[in-house]
């Protein structure tokens, strides 16, 4: 038995060298997967994965993998949850401050969340606050061409009341003017003098009156 030891002594070592480093190996995927059992986060994922990976033993690496799956279950929970309460915030926010800016921001955040049926009901929330902001919308638009229409009907109704005061005004001094220098103009629209004879274009234009 000596013999055997001593002739086989070099593999003997080789043999204790590669089980000692497979247990390290398992005792440093143990404390990767407890670590990450105790503080679920993306990157202690990836180091308890990679960690278990190197594991050889195949029963001791599936249960390794179990465990890992259970909190990478958790771990995309959490992740789905926040993706949810983010879009819930951004659906408020367009809800309560209904502007067509807010509606880009709570679609990507509902676009985010990988569950169907709350994807759904978020966007269904998104589409009634759009058709409010396009009633909305609608409305203002009618409301700003009926004031535009009563603005130009305004300046119209201006405009035709000086036209109207301005013809009145050249009426008047036509008719001072006529009555200044004694002649008169017929519905024909001719001068007469005050002898009933027509006038010439020189007279009038001297008188000051329009031919």
């Amino acid at each position: 038995m000596a013999d055997f030891k001593e002739e086989n002594a070099d593999y003997i070592e080789v043999g204790k060298k590669e089980v000692q480093k497979t247990k390290e190996i398992e005792n440093s995927a143990e404390t990767a997967v407890k670590n990450l059992e105790k503080d679920q986060t993306q990157a202690n994922l990836d180091l308890a994965t990679s960690k278990v990976d190197a594991v050889t033993d195949a029963d001791k690496k599936e249960k390794f993998q179990k465990r890992i799956a259970t909190v990478k279950t958790a771990i995309e929970a959490k992740k789905e949850k926040e993706l949810e309460d983010k879009a819930e915030t951004a659906v408020k926010n367009l809800e309560n401050n209904q502007s067509r800016d807010n509606i880009d921001d709570a679609k990507n955040k509902v676009n985010a969340v990988n569950n169907s049926t709350k994807k759904e009901a978020f966007n269904n929330r998104i589409k009634a606050v759009v058709s409010a902001i396009e009633t909305k919308e609608a409305e203002e638009a009618a409301q700003a061409e009926e004031a535009r229409k009563a603005e130009e009907a305004r300046q119209a109704q201006e405009q035709a009341a000086a036209e109207e005061a301005a013809r009145q005004q050249a009426e008047a001094q036509q008719a001072q003017q006529q009555a200044a220098s004694g002649y008169s103009r017929d519905a024909r629209g001719r001068w007469h003098r005050p002898n009933g004879q027509y006038a010439s274009k020189a007279e009038i234009a001297a008188a000051g009156l329009p031919w």
